[in-house]
């Protein structure tokens, strides 16, 4: 399944144990997922014994998979209807699926009325074409020729986003344009990612990091003090997020810099960050200009203000619906949205290799950003 975002990475957390008491033993344990969601997941977590953590990673595995099949639009599967479904059967039928699918479509529509028009799920017929092109780029070496307007502007006729017809009684969806496409590249995984979060709180693990492809949400802290030097002292008690450096343009990293692979550290006790960026999915045309695959639906063409932009807020399916939103603005637009709303916060990556921080963050003594010479 292709899905949008560059990676957020992970500070490294080594495996310790300890002993509480005379009795209990936590070890904090990690695995990686590969395949679903095209990319790969760690989730890091607290265990008594392995057995129990196999557990907690059985149920991840299984939902990435379920979720992954559901939100698919290039794959069918078996017994199931899923998002190809729905497309295949525009203006057509209305199709019946599970009750997750309806949930993401409703409140993507919800929030692109009242938040943000620019991340609209009825785009799909617009980004099915630059996907088409970046495929065939990328069976060239990464170079590839560019969709003419004309082309686009076409697919654009058949973008409404009221042509999604939603039966929330009869838990079915129908498209009423048959040329219109649903593409939810840029809400579902962190959507997926906030839904396995809440399910393994409520299987009673307290103490995680879950990260998807950009999308990392975390719950309580650690429990076992990690040792060494950190950018924030507090790092040794709580989780940390780093985020990532696109290492190249005005990011390249000189011999000067502690850190290549990040710009800046976060700590984080429950909240989510999500991080939608230029330069993990993209390809070059003849004159080495750069296509990436965060479409302007004002422009249809590939956003050019940011490297990056990452959302902090408690909910990864907001975070991930946001990021892709501000990433398509400019930056007095985005930060006056981010300013407007209760409980979240962003950083930009400016093309010039400068950083900028939405107001919460300023001052804030659970931020680092690492001091690189470009910055001096």
């Amino acid at each position: 399944m292709k899905l949008k975002k560059g990676i957020l990475s992970l500070l490294a957390l080594s495996m310790m144990s300890l002993v509480v008491g005379c009795e209990k033993k936590y070890e904090l344990m990690s695995h990686h997922f590969t395949g679903p969601f095209d990319t790969i997941t760690t989730y890091m977590s607290y265990a008594n014994n392995e057995e129990e953590f196999n557990e907690q990673c059985d149920y991840i595995e299984e939902q990435l998979n379920y979720y992954d099949h559901l939100f698919d639009k290039y794959n069918t599967y078996d017994n199931m209807n899923n998002l190809k479904t729905i497309n295949d059967n525009a203006g057509q039928k209305a199709i019946a699926v599970d009750q997750p699918l309806i949930d993401l479509l409703t409140l993507s529509i919800e929030r692109n009325k009242t938040i943000s028009s620019k991340v609209n799920v009825a785009f799909g017929s617009v980004i099915n074409i630059w996907h088409d092109y970046r495929d065939k780029a990328e069976a060239n070496g990464g170079v590839g020729e560019v969709p003419d307007s004309e082309e686009l502007e076409k697919a654009n006729l058949h973008t409404s986003i009221d042509s999604i017809q939603i039966d929330e009684k009869q838990k079915t969806v129908y498209i009423d344009d048959p040329e219109v496409s649903i593409d939810v590249g840029a809400t579902a995984k962190g959507y997926a990612i906030e839904l396995i979060k809440d399910g393994l709180i409520e299987k009673g693990v307290d103490n995680f990091l879950l990260s998807g492809g950009g999308n990392v949400a975390s719950h309580g802290q650690r429990k076992i003090q990690k040792e060494g030097d950190f950018y924030l002292d507090e790092c040794a008690d709580k989780f940390c997020v780093g985020i990532e450096s696109p290492q190249d343009g005005n990011y390249s990293a000189s011999a000067d810099d502690p850190d290549s692979e990040n710009e800046a550290v976060l700590v984080v006790q429950g909240e989510s960050i999500v991080t939608s960026g230029d330069y993990q999915r993209f390809y070059q045309d003849d004159n080495g200009i750069r296509y990436h695959h965060l479409i302007d639906p004002d422009t249809l063409y590939p956003a050019v203000y940011f490297r990056s932009v990452s959302i902090i807020t408690e909910d990864s399916g907001l975070a991930d619906f946001l990021s892709s939103a501000v990433f398509l603005m400019s930056y007095e637009d985005g930060l006056k949205l981010i300013n407007s709303l209760d409980g979240v916060e962003a950083i930009w990556l400016l093309e010039d290799g400068q950083i900028r921080m939405s107001d919460g963050l300023k001052d804030n003594e659970n931020i680092y950003v690492i001091e690189k010479s470009r910055l001096k």
